[in-house]
């Protein structure tokens, strides 16, 4: 009898901890409309993918949360869509989702009052929340008043910030150029208008608004909000568009002679891997593609002697993008990054992305063999190490035995 009590006692303790967080409707999307409808309710629809880390992050350390789930399961129907399962493929495409986790809070007939793109906190999920329920903060509400002609710095700095967390960025641009255009320059050290700035990365190499943001550097810094970090932010992120839009159309004299203009300018710590970004763009954008390879595996191999995993990450990233972007295709390239991957791999033989990598290279060279060994050897030490062979592993497989 105390063990039945014992294990009552234990199954509510476990109902209950669970039960704090959102509790997620298991019907369709037409059913939670419905709920809310009756419930006089919003609807709040994570949209996310098996592969996702940070859905993974909200799904596991976030939604469980008491804080949140009080105030969710008070406000909303809730519901979790997998983009590229059943129904979540046509809300996909309905909802024009293109980055994950994207979160939307909509109303009883499924309109859009707010969109959150990427991970958050407890605290900022529910002020997310609370946005979605305020009128007035709504992104159609922002969107009609900037329509209207608002171009208060505070109303356009909030105004951006929306349209970032809604990842409009194709609509972010021309508000930053407007707002540059615009406003006085000496009313630019401020922190709101340099909120516009930084967001809409709007601010040209070379411009008049430019050239006055660095004649004034020390007051910039000094204004209350912006700071050494957001200066060279704003400043950084000008001078890499204008080098890097000289190394996809210029020539290399011409990329040299930009890198020099900008170091006048803004250097930082990272200056040498600034350089080499550039010259891999050059590479990419003039289809260079053997050099550009021996130059990211050179770099890769410099990085490995100070920090593993940089070089790691470097070597991997260099020899994937040459397995799944169809430019690679001819370049003749596909055995060299095998063998770099290979003779890594004799270092560090547990190298979990080595065996996923080597398995789309293989695949490329039509060695099915060779990929099948890497993809099961990928799968089973990813299972051996608690990970989840999600739809992409288990897809490329499937398609390794297809050959």
């Amino acid at each position: 009898m105390k063990r039945i009590l014992g294990v009552m006692i234990a199954v509510f303790l476990c109902t209950n901890v669970f039960a704090q967080g959102i509790e997620f409707e298991h019907g369709t999307f037409a059913e939670a409309l419905a709920k809310a409808k009756k419930e006089n309710k919003m609807v709040f629809m994570d949209c996310y993918t098996t592969w996702c880390g940070p859905c993974k992050m909200l799904a596991k350390k976030v939604f469980p949360q008491k804080e949140v789930g009080d105030y969710f399961n008070a406000h909303f129907v809730n519901v979790k869509m997998d983009m590229e399962k059943g129904e979540g493929i046509e809300l996909q495409k309905k909802y024009g989702v293109k980055a994950f986790p994207t979160l939307l809070f909509m109303d009883a007939n499924g309109k859009v009052l707010h969109t959150k793109v990427g991970g958050a906190d407890a605290a900022g999920l529910i002020e997310e929340a609370k946005i979605a329920g305020d009128p007035s903060k709504q992104i159609g509400a922002l969107e009609k008043k900037y329509a209207e002609g608002n171009r208060d710095p505070k109303f356009v700095a909030q105004y951006i910030k929306a349209l970032y967390s809604a990842y409009k960025q194709e609509e972010m641009l021309p508000v930053g150029k407007d707002f540059i255009a615009n406003c006085p320059k000496e009313k630019l050290a401020n922190v709101d208008a340099f909120t516009v700035i930084a967001y809409s990365e709007a601010l040209e190499f070379g411009s008049e608004a430019y050239k006055y943001i660095i004649a004034n550097k020390d007051k910039f810094i000094a204004a209350e909000g912006i700071g050494q970090e957001n200066y060279d932010g704003v400043i950084g992120a000008a001078v890499n568009k204008y080098v890097s839009g000289v190394a996809t159309t210029g020539t290399i004299d011409e990329l040299k002679s930009a890198i020099e203009a900008a170091k006048k300018d803004f250097t930082t710590p990272q200056q040498k891997m600034m350089e080499d970004n550039w010259y891999s763009t050059y590479y990419l954008a003039h289809k260079e593609y053997e050099t550009w390879f021996n130059k990211q595996i050179s770099s890769a191999k410099e990085a490995l002697k100070t920090d593993k995993r940089m070089g790691s990450s470097i070597l991997i990233n260099t020899t994937y993008r040459v397995a799944m972007d169809p430019a690679f295709e001819g370049a003749g390239i596909y055995g060299k990054a095998i063998t770099v991957v290979e003779d890594y791999m004799k270092e560090d033989s547990e190298l979990l992305p080595g065996f996923y990598c080597l398995a789309c290279l293989y695949k490329k060279e039509n060695n099915k063999e060779k990929a099948l060994e890497n993809i099961n050897a990928f799968i089973s030490k990813n299972a051996e190490k608690g990970g989840k062979n999600d739809q992409r592993v288990m897809a490329l497989k499937e398609e390794i035995e297809k050959m």
